[in-house]
């Protein structure tokens, strides 16, 4: 992707630690589900945000960082150091930090933080400045001016935070200036308009979307009870109990061997298995001389030229586009349709699409919706639970049938079909069973990129435009910085309309919908089927 015209001008960076001392040391082990993300993207958050009418922004970088190191009294986690279980066995013992940990958390690739020591890293926080204006990133109409947005044009990368955040799976040595890398970045960057951009960056095994969405949202309260003169703040009281996710899972998972009948259930759920260690890939140093296991595909590498020029695109769908595709997609209701969501449609829709553009209607392979889910409301978590309890279904159907317009119902209940399989408790339960015993978390990818697939991440309800910090500035637009590689696929909900109902979701101020200040889909296909992608004239429906 083309980066942005306007340099960023970094000022300063620090770290920011928690305002209270902490109770002392803690070694936590993530969950099973924190451990499968160790090697996927960061984290990535960007907010824009309209001029501040109560503090000019030198003063406000400054009140932001000091209500910042209150809001980490609640998430001592994010200040700590991300480690992983890199020995095998008894070949090698295992850290004194990790010995009390349960069976199942000891084994190779499992993940842990450790916080609360006189080391820590802290949270890497910089203040910046760019010559770029809110009107340049997100011009003020451009949901209705730009439906097809090149995101070409400008690009918030240099916005993110710059500089490495804590990999599990890496070594944890200091930095050239003896600092640990963070755990997590957050880059406060004062516009040319007076506007600023807010960015963070945290390691995915520590926070999800959600979870980044909470501590934001916490530290905004916290912000705004300040400026407004509160004697007593908020208490965040966010979950942090990774073992509370592992506990949901099939059997008992610390036992040497799996449950022979769990496992047989694994294999039947719609799930890709995708090896990284299968030929030409290898497995870790640690496991060379380990006998590897047989666990799954290789990397169809032929159907991904990583190498071929990729655009990105957002591509805005009004509330009226969005219910004329929800109600095309469910047809007269028969004995054996299940009722389908919003975006179970805009999804299925999504996918024909971009199928049509890669020339497949005629193609009687299978292609292949690869989606990301959230679990917390599957597994009877709080929304609060700050984690990475995600997980990726594969939804397939011929190329054929995916292109044809007139199969939305079909695509859809498709869609809802593989939902509801995968999303019920038991098979949730067998799933952990299974990944607690793979030779490595990180082995088994759930997803593919290239020609036959797509992989789609929703951050609908996620809550990013309920952030207020009680400065006046309103948020323009939130956004997250996602590698622009063929295939990749961002829902998300459209900025509310007009942008002054600071802290408001589109459920809370337009009816109850995520969907009701409309729909913004950011993705990336290879520039050749990007363009074929935007001359289909069914991409956004006429209403």
């Amino acid at each position: 992707m083309a980066t942005s015209p306007h340099l960023v001008d970094i000022h300063r960076r620090e770290r920011v630690f928690a305002k209270s001392p902490s109770s002392g040391e803690r070694t936590v082990a993530l969950s099973l589900l924190d451990a499968t993300t160790a090697n996927f993207a960061l984290t990535n958050a960007c907010w824009l945000f309209e001029k501040p009418h109560l503090q000019s922004p030198t003063s406000l970088v400054d009140h932001l960082k000091e209500t910042l190191s209150i809001a980490l009294d609640a998430y001592p986690q994010f200040c700590g150091r991300l480690r992983a279980i890199d020995t095998i066995g008894d070949s090698t013992p295992l850290p004194d930090e990790v010995k009390a940990f349960p069976a199942h958390a000891r084994r190779f690739g499992r993940v842990y933080v450790q916080f609360g020591r006189p080391d820590d890293a802290g949270v890497e926080f910089v203040a910046a400045s760019s010559s770029a204006s809110l009107d340049e990133l997100h011009p003020l109409t451009r949901v209705s001016t730009k439906p097809l947005w090149n995101r070409q044009e400008y690009s918030l990368q240099p916005f993110v935070p710059p500089g490495d955040v804590a990999h599990a799976l890496q070594p944890t040595a200091s930095g050239t200036d003896g600092v640990l890398p963070p755990i997590m970045a957050i880059q406060f960057c004062e516009l040319s308009c007076g506007g600023f951009v807010l960015a963070a960056k945290i390691a995915h095994p520590v926070a999800d979307i959600s979870a980044l969405t909470v501590f934001v949202q916490d530290w905004a309260s916290i912000s705004r009870s300040v400026l407004q003169g509160m004697m007593e703040l908020p208490k965040p009281n966010p979950i942090f109990d990774p073992q509370l996710l592992d506990s949901m899972a099939a059997g008992n998972i610390n036992e040497p061997e799996p449950d022979h009948a769990t496992m047989k259930c694994v294999e039947n759920l719609p799930l890709h298995r995708y090896d990284w260690w299968a030929p030409p890939g290898k497995p870790p140093a640690a496991l060379v001389d380990q006998p590897i296991k047989p666990a799954g595909n290789a990397m169809p590498w032929t159907e991904w030229d990583a190498k071929a020029p990729v655009s990105t695109y957002t591509i805005h769908f009004t509330r009226d586009q969005i219910e004329k595709l929800w109600s095309d997609a469910n047809p007269t209701a028969t004995s054996g349709n299940l009722r389908i969501s919003r975006h179970d449609a805009l999804l299925a829709h999504i996918w024909s699409c971009i199928t049509r553009a890669r020339n497949l209607h005629q193609d009687t392979q299978p292609v292949h919706c690869d989606l990301t889910l959230g679990l917390r409301s599957a597994l009877g978590l709080d929304r609060t639970f700050i984690a990475s309890p995600t997980m990726m279904t594969a939804i397939s159907l011929t190329g054929s049938e995916v292109s044809a317009p007139q199969n939305l119902p079909l695509i859809a209940q498709r869609i809802r079909q593989i939902l509801s399989i995968i999303t019920r408790r038991e098979n949730l339960a067998a799933h952990l069973h299974s990944v607690a015993y793979e030779q490595s978390p990180q082995r088994i990818w759930q997803a593919f990129l290239g020609q036959r697939h797509i992989l789609v991440t929703t951050w609908g309800r996620a809550g990013i435009y309920e952030v207020d910090f009680g400065c006046g500035a309103d948020i323009r637009y939130a956004e997250g910085v996602m590698p622009s590689l063929d295939g990749m696929v961002l829902v998300k909900e459209a900025p509310p309309s007009p942008p002054s109902r600071l802290g408001s979701s589109a459920a809370e101020t337009g009816g109850g919908a995520w969907t009701d200040w409309g729909v913004d889909v950011s993705l990336s296909l290879r520039s050749e089927q990007m363009e074929c992608l935007l001359r289909d004239t069914l991409l956004l429906p006429k209403i």
